[in-house]
């Protein structure tokens, strides 16, 4: 929207960030090093700030020679065109990425290919890049903040060096940007306009703005538009909507990258199906949900993939080429009674890595009955699972060259599924920029003030290599919030109707106002997925009477439901020193470290 003469400013900053993840609380924090006052936004509530980046494997893509990383990384792109100066500054930050971590992050990063050993907690990777088989890809690399993934521990570094310059950077939570303001009279972004509590803020930017709201991961519409599915369910935060597009088209910013998203699963981009506005389960590893006498089908019943594909982001072998499989509406796993036994055991045994698995099979006599329950034509599901059977004898599936060892006939009897729906990691279509990460417009030319960094009009081109979205959080959000910093001030504004300074992290970090009774205390620690949980603790006569989480923004699923049942297993063995809930070890061990504080101040 353009400025005029009835608009009331409400505030006035240097620079407005506008995404609190990995890029925006990386532009956020450059910014403030170069003197500016900076408003970081986010339409998460405290807790869930964090975008995609707090979700993610917290592998950070890096290189040990230039020239080979780029003869990888125009193989990952090909056959499509590359903005050569911007991939070289991309690329750049790949060599310097070890240097990086110790000038800006305060640390010498755990480089995968130097430090790992089979202890770690990490998995055993047979090629560090998702291509060996193009050329340059041996240079690829891995730096890590430590020796353990999926654990948000890039993602907490990056939000305390926010928090840290607290006096130079005001952060509005539960807020959620919806125009950009361009002066009345040019293209030059000076301000945005930001809903908070129903209201809507018109906020100055003395220097400019930075758009760092990822993707469209939760928004089926543009789903729809730009990807020709018709929805996909999200791994990562519930948060990432399309604004940043929206407010980046608005001004005429030029679009790029817009068809290409990244997606994991419990097979090849599909994961089971959740509720309305819940994320997907990203389950690696779970054997059997790919091996035995279960197969996956599509809207018309008919197999569509190799479930046991090894992929590369979703991404499968086709001809030639990796893609993703089709996003199929109504899309199923179907198993026997000899496979349903076998989650049936992973029960018992404490394994069961998806808690809600029996709540979601839904059974039947037969296939036929089965058939009408997941609402597919019956002849055709009979005719696939006569024909996997088939395949499952002769030790050759004909179609999708699934492992033989794999495959095992259905025994006569009942029969099982359950829904699956294709899932999305994230986007990388948005507004293109170039080197200087600024914002282009249709004729190549920069939007003055106005720059992106992260997933909102991201790197990957075509073939995606993990750990690129992170490193470019890391380079492009540092190199926006420099230059954003350094811009000459616009014109100056007169404020009305003032919105006092707002912190909502540093508010969100408060333990004072926690009431405490007799022989009780209060602890917290960082260590969880979603960062901070706090605990009160009774502890009296050398006893853990009762433990209490007050705070924790653990993820769903998994995590939450470790929340719930940890602290009655510290009461009960009178003992941090328990077993790991499955699946949920990060958070064991922050409860358990934040029980220990609490009990070392009583003693």
């Amino acid at each position: 929207m353009k400025a005029n003469n009835n608009l009331k400013w409400n505030g006035n900053y240097d620079v407005i960030v506008l995404g609190f993840g990995g890029a925006g609380g990386t532009a956020a924090r450059f910014a403030a090093d170069n003197g500016a006052k900076v408003l970081l936004v986010d339409a998460a509530p405290y807790g869930h700030e964090g975008g995609n980046t707090r979700y993610s494997a917290q592998h950070v893509a890096m290189a040990h020679d230039k020239e080979k990383i780029s003869k990888y990384f125009h193989q990952l792109a090909a056959p499509f065109a590359v903005s050569e100066k911007t991939m070289d500054t991309y690329l750049d930050g790949f060599v310097k990425m070890p240097e990086y971590f110790e000038k800006y992050l305060g640390m010498k990063p755990f480089i995968w290919s130097r430090d790992y050993q089979p202890t770690d907690h990490l998995a055993h990777k047979t090629n560090l890049c998702e291509y060996p088989e193009f050329a340059g890809s041996e240079t690829f690399d891995f730096a890590l903040v430590h020796n353990r993934d999926f654990d948000a521990g890039l993602w907490k570094v990056i939000r305390k060096n926010v928090l840290d310059r607290k006096n130079q950077i005001d952060i509005w939570l539960k807020s959620r940007a919806t125009n950009l303001i361009q002066a009345a009279d040019s293209d030059e972004v000076i301000g945005a306009v930001i809903e908070r509590n129903h209201k809507k803020y018109c906020i100055h930017a003395n220097k400019g703005v930075v758009l760092a709201t990822g993707g469209f991961e939760d928004n089926a519409v543009m789903q729809q538009d730009y990807l020709h599915v018709t929805k996909l369910t999200p791994l990562g935060t519930l948060y990432n909507r399309g604004d940043g597009l929206k407010m980046a088209e608005e001004v005429g910013a030029q679009m790029w990258h817009m068809s290409n998203y990244e997606s994991l699963g419990i097979v090849p981009s599909y994961v089971i199906a959740e509720g309305e506005n819940e994320r997907g389960r990203q389950i690696s590893g779970w054997k059997n949900v790919k091996s035995g006498s279960i197969f996956a089908v599509a809207d018309d019943g008919t197999r569509f993939m190799k479930e046991d594909a090894k992929f590369r982001h979703g991404h499968i072998y086709n001809h030639g080429q990796y893609d993703l499989p089709r996003a199929f509406d109504n899309a199923w796993l179907v198993f026997d009674q000899k496979q349903y036994n076998k989650f049936v055991e992973e029960k018992d045994a404490g394994k069961l890595k998806y808690t809600q698995l029996f709540d979601k099979i839904i059974a039947a006599e037969d296939i036929k009955s089965l058939a009408a329950k997941m609402n597919i034509p019956a002849e055709n599901l009979a005719a696939t699972l006569a024909e996997f059977n088939d395949f499952a004898k002769n030790g050759k599936d004909v179609k999708f060259d699934r492992a033989p060892q794999s495959m095992e006939a259905f025994a006569e009897g009942k029969v099982y599924a359950i829904k699956l729906v294709p899932a999305v990691l994230n986007t990388q279509g948005g507004p293109k920029h170039d080197e200087n990460a600024q914002i282009l417009n249709t004729q190549d030319q920069p939007i003055p003030h106005l720059y992106s960094a992260g997933e909102l009009g991201g790197m990957c081109i075509n073939r995606y290599q993990g750990g690129g979205n992170l490193a470019e959080c890391l380079i492009f959000g540092k190199i926006a919030g420099e230059n954003v910093a350094r811009n000459a001030a616009t014109v100056a504004v007169t404020v009305t109707d003032a919105v006092p300074a707002i912190n909502d992290l540093a508010d969100g970090e408060r333990m004072d106002n926690i009431e405490l009774g007799p022989d009780q205390y209060v602890a917290s620690t960082e260590a969880g997925i979603g960062g901070k949980i706090v605990v009160r603790v009774t502890y009296k006569d050398h006893t853990i009477k009762n433990v209490e989480v007050l705070e924790s923004h653990e993820t769903e699923g998994i995590g939450a439901v470790a929340i719930k049942e940890l602290p009655d297993k510290i009461v009960a063995a009178n003992s941090t020193e328990i077993d790991a809930v499955s699946g949920a070890s990060t958070t064991t061990r922050a409860v358990e470290e934040a029980v220990n504080k609490a009990i070392k101040q009583a003693k």
